[in-house]
């Protein structure tokens, strides 16, 4: 299960991953990882966790809010 550890600096991984989210970053995105790579100096370690943390959504839970997500947009 994964932990929503802090980093050495003191900040929640999930912070990392709402502030790009949040900016217009898509986390599936190489870029992400270059940002994290430009931020305080995050460990390698870090950087994997945050990105795993970022990316390891449940199946049905994603496909759930896909299909939430088309219905509203279609429904606009």
């Amino acid at each position: 299960m994964l932990e929503n550890k802090k980093t050495h600096n003191g900040i929640p991984y999930s912070r990392y991953i709402a502030s790009w989210h949040v900016a217009g970053g898509r986390i599936y995105d190489r870029l992400f990882e270059e940002w994290l790579r430009t931020t305080q100096q995050l460990t390698d370690d870090e950087i994997h966790d945050i990105k795993e943390m970022a990316t390891c959504g449940k199946l049905e839970l994603e496909e759930s809010a896909r299909l939430f997500l088309k219905d509203r947009i279609q429904g606009d």
